[in-house]
């Protein structure tokens, strides 16, 4: 007797001829269970990788935001006899590089990186107020009668200085602005009011005083110099350079920020 195995079935052949062959289940050796069919011998299970939860990639942590609280010069190193690269104004955003150390945050500001006193840092953004600049100076004082062709090419602060003095001081008529010689002047951020002797040292006294509300950050006549960033220390002697009008005789040096 011949058989044929066929979708699980076996046709005998022992039927007689003219007679439909009867289909028979197939034997229990020869049934594939349908899991079987329809998986084979892949465990396609084991194939799914599983992530494992307990990795956890390590973020680098981002730098600490700071702002300068007070005009404050960004310095090539941890001392204030390092060279000053530039000055940042009160509310300039800066990135902290690293921990500080003996009263110095290393900082990048834009693309110069330095350090800046810890004391004149603050995580805190400061509160933007409803005015600029330009906008307080034209309010607070009125245009000057007399030198107000300085204010072209200076900044709003420095604009500020000069309305204020011009006003409170009318018999001070010549300014020095904007100029190209390299010095702070060519930033429009430095005023010189042309003035001597105990005037210019009562005007110089008035301007130190009022320094928080017209942006100033450092002063100088008579050979000395004041600052918001060493401002403890009072007025500081500087060393001789030449002359009445280099040693700041004839005039007051102001800088704003």
């Amino acid at each position: 007797m011949t058989t044929a195995l066929c979708a699980g079935l076996v046709l005998s052949g022992s039927s007689p001829v003219g007679q439909s062959a009867i289909a028979t289940p197939a034997t229990a050796t020869a049934t594939r269970d349908v899991d079987t069919l329809s998986r084979g011998n892949i465990d396609r299970e084991a194939l799914i990788q599983v992530s494992d939860a307990s990795v956890t990639p390590t973020l680098a942590a981002a730098p600490t935001v700071y702002y300068v609280s007070a005009a404050a010069y960004l310095r090539a190193g941890p001392s204030t006899t390092a060279k000053a690269l530039t000055t940042l104004a009160a509310g300039t955003q800066v990135a902290g590089n690293g921990d500080a150390a003996n009263g110095w945050q290393p900082v990048t500001a834009g693309s110069t990186s330095g350090y800046v006193k810890t004391s004149l840092l603050t995580t805190t953004a400061p509160t933007k107020k409803a005015s600029s600049g330009a906008a307080a100076a034209s309010s607070a004082y009125p245009a000057c009668a007399s030198g107000s062709a300085v204010e072209s090419g200076i900044s709003a602060n420095a604009v500020l200085v000069h309305r204020a003095v011009c006003t409170t001081f009318p018999e001070v008529t010549a300014y020095n602005g904007l100029r190209g010689d390299g010095t702070e002047h060519s930033s429009g951020k430095a005023l010189d009011c042309m003035t001597s002797g105990a005037r210019g040292q009562e005007i110089a006294a008035w301007l130190q005083a009022n320094y928080s509300k017209l942006g100033i950050i450092e002063i100088i006549y008579q050979q000395k110099i004041w600052t918001t960033q060493r401002a403890s220390e009072g007025w500081r002697a500087m060393p001789d350079r030449g002359s009445p009008t280099a040693n700041h005789f004839d005039h007051i040096h102001v800088l704003v920020g």
